[in-house]
């Protein structure tokens, strides 16, 4: 299996796993070959890119962190209740005035958040999850324009629910704080889809009235008596920085180590948060909302969220977070940019088939194309035993 672009998908290549909108529903099935007619709905629904079955590819099949099923069951959760909340809202038109009018009246989001539901879902991505070691991080989910919201929000989640067992956080602290993490972006339902869809830059003023997430997000979860006020805090403050130029509060953090402490100093970031911020900076370097910039491969995302240590994240975080983030994740593309061992490889390109803990630099390669981009017979390539050869991520087309 292998991740192509939409420029790269033709007629006649069989889908590998399935494809569904953000509702849960089926939108095209593995298995199903790729004609005219496909490529149109992929057009339609605004496809990134999609897993393709390749022959010789079976053994660079990368393994989910969250089950398909599991995934599907988050995100339709998430979105029955953001689409509830919308209703509830009933904001027809995002100015300061109409959101102002959301905090005075926050009773009417009361008990409303079908959180026994959500936290069902969550208990068994842990039992999926935490009952696995080593766990790394490895997303290989595909997005739908409409579904980036609820799919992000399942990342975002993942990744800070396997951050969080690496700092030996009690399960269920993991629990509360993955809660939050799914839920951290409610507040966004008052914005309407062409803001949050928006080519380019918003203008300073819808800046100014999206900055009013995390607040609005808050205020909706201290409604609902399920959700504990750690949890709520979590969208309260997953844009704050550590030098207290985040928001909306400006609050600072001390870039320890993020432990529980029996008298937390006031005007200091939620450890929570903390790891929710390291986590959704990195979701969305890789996958960022749609319309905006460019998507950054793995590499280029980690060393952003390094560079953003000690100012904008927790840079205890961002220690730990480097070592559940394999270098060359399974099911990526890479390019040979060097080979000082054959000198006639250079160029050829494939996928990770295989990753190692010990020499995370050097992962078993899948080589499915020449320099020519021209499909070859797939054969492997064990950099841990092959020496003078240097890959980078190749983008999709």
């Amino acid at each position: 299996m292998i991740k192509l672009s939409l420029d790269e998908i033709k007629p006649g290549m069989l889908l590998a796993r399935s494809i569904v909108s953000e509702a849960g529903e089926l939108l095209l099935s593995a298995g199903n070959v790729v004609n005219d007619r496909v490529l149109v709905k992929m057009r339609e629904i605004e496809l990134s890119a999609a897993w393709i079955a390749e022959e010789g590819t079976e053994i660079a099949i990368p393994e989910e962190n969250v089950t398909e099923q599991l995934a599907l069951q988050s995100q339709f959760v998430v979105k029955e209740n953001s689409d509830i909340l919308k209703k509830v809202a009933q904001i027809k038109q995002v100015t300061q005035a109409n959101i102002n009018r959301v905090f005075e009246d926050t009773n009417r989001f009361k008990n409303i958040i079908a959180v026994e539901e959500i936290k069902k879902v969550i208990k068994q991505i842990l039992e999926g999850l935490l009952d696995r070691e080593p766990v790394a991080v490895n997303l290989s989910s595909i997005r739908t324009k409409n579904g980036y919201q609820y799919q992000h929000a399942l990342d975002v989640a993942v990744t800070a629910i396997i951050l969080a067992n690496k700092l030996k956080y009690t399960h269920r602290e993991i629990e509360e704080l993955a809660l939050g993490c799914l839920l951290m972006d409610l507040g966004m339902v008052v914005f309407p889809e062409s803001l949050l869809n928006k080519q380019g830059q918003m203008t300073e003023q819808e800046q100014l009235l999206f900055r009013e997430h995390p607040t609005l997000g808050y205020a909706i979860l201290r409604q609902n008596d399920r959700i504990g006020i750690t949890t709520a805090h979590v969208a309260y403050q997953h844009h704050e920085r550590q030098d207290g130029k985040g928001y909306p509060r400006g609050l600072r953090g001390d870039n320890q180590i993020p432990l529980k402490t029996l008298n937390p100093r006031k005007g200091m970031i939620h450890r929570y948060a903390e790891i929710a911020a390291v986590a959704d900076t990195y979701i969305s370097l890789l996958s960022p909302r749609p319309n905006t910039v460019p998507a950054l491969s793995p590499d280029e995302a980690m060393r952003m969220v390094i560079k953003a240590a000690g100012t904008h994240l927790n840079r205890a975080v961002v220690d730990a977070f480097i070592t559940i983030v394999p270098v060359f994740p399974v099911g990526s593309r890479v390019v040979i940019v060097e080979d000082k061992k054959y000198r006639k490889y250079t160029g050829y390109s494939g996928v990770v088939a295989r990753c190692s803990a010990e020499n995370p630099e050097k992962p078993v390669l899948l080589i499915i194309f020449d320099r020519e981009k021209k499909k070859i017979k797939p054969w492997t390539l064990d950099m841990a035993e092959e020496d003078g050869f240097k890959i980078q991520f190749a983008r999709l087309q």
